[in-house]
């Protein structure tokens, strides 16, 4: 983002296979892939969710057609313990995904418990790729 050369460490899926173990991060930004599967990386998940949080996903698994919230552990388990680190996830959807007591509902309710969650900003249409919010026209005088 500031004209740094990345290196890059793939191909790999960065869910089953962390190329970055030990390192941890100020910022993170992400626009995880919304609706994409995660049934290639099953098997690596599982075994490592079963750990609990001595792995990235610790507060549980979502349902296999939506890795949203797998990147969302992920990054978290990268912030830095300082309680300066920060991460910004471009996308809606980790909101609103799964039923109450779903994988989803209770990896959102370990992020509150935990006080993850600082900020929730609703972009408009358009300004990042994929970020369309969905609204319905109310009566207002506005609309």
């Amino acid at each position: 983002m500031k004209g740094d050369k990345a290196e890059i460490k793939g191909p790999a899926s960065t869910l089953s296979q962390d190329k970055l173990p030990k390192d941890k991060f100020d910022y993170m930004i992400s626009n995880p892939p919304y609706g994409r599967k995660w049934e290639s990386d099953k098997d690596a998940i599982l075994k490592k969710a079963e750990l609990g949080f001595d792995w990235r996903f610790g507060a549980g698994t979502p349902r296999i057609n939506d890795r949203q919230l797998l990147f969302l552990q992920h990054m978290i388990n990268k912030m830095k313990t300082n309680e300066r680190s920060r991460i910004a996830v471009i996308n809606g959807s980790p909101l609103f995904t799964g039923d109450a007591g779903s994988g989803e509902s209770n990896i959102r309710k370990w992020i509150i418990e935990n006080d993850y969650l600082e900020a929730i900003v609703g972009l408009p249409e358009q300004l990042f790729y994929n970020t369309g919010i969905k609204t319905e026209k109310g009566k207002g005088k506005y609309n």
